[in-house]
């Protein structure tokens, strides 16, 4: 019995955890996140409602290949419209974020100091769930935090 213990807590359970049904809560929050050793690699975003209001989190840097040049974006609670946070909501429709769900945390053996660590989450009400983020989904959302971030960027110098 301690054998089969010692394996499920190396390489986990191999089951399939089964999707939960849609919150009753309508989308309240967004967030991604990528640490990595070269900082030009890491960015951090959150959108969410609160009191009625939109708004976004942003931390990354934008880097101009062509001419040599970056940005460096930093903000927090900035207000962005509805329809701007209801294209989350879009996308969550398309993709259903909740079919994404991770299945649990796959256990390393071998520790990486360097190691890539990406995140994304969503809240529906005050139910929170971890996304995978690979795919077209985690790309979508990604993309669109990287485009809400250049044109907040400039209102917040």
């Amino acid at each position: 019995m301690s054998v089969m213990s010692l394996m499920f807590s190396l390489f986990g359970c191999s089951g399939k955890s089964k999707t939960p049904s849609q919150p009753n809560e309508q989308l309240s929050s967004v967030s991604i996140s990528q640490n990595h050793m070269d900082r030009t690699y890491c960015y951090s975003f959150r959108a969410r409602k609160q009191n009625g209001s939109y708004l976004l989190d942003a931390e990354c840097i934008i880097v101009d290949y062509d001419n040599n040049d970056y940005k460096e974006i930093n903000f927090t609670d900035t207000a962005i419209t509805e329809e701007e946070f209801q294209q989350f909501a879009l996308i969550d429709s398309k993709y259903d974020f909740l079919s994404h769900i991770k299945s649990g945390r796959k256990k390393n053996i071998f520790f990486a100091c360097d190691e890539t660590i990406t995140n994304f989450s969503v809240k529906y009400g005050e139910e929170s769930f971890n996304i995978e983020t690979n795919g077209e989904c985690f790309k979508a959302v990604n993309e669109f935090f990287f485009q809400l971030a250049e044109k907040y960027a400039d209102n917040n110098k």
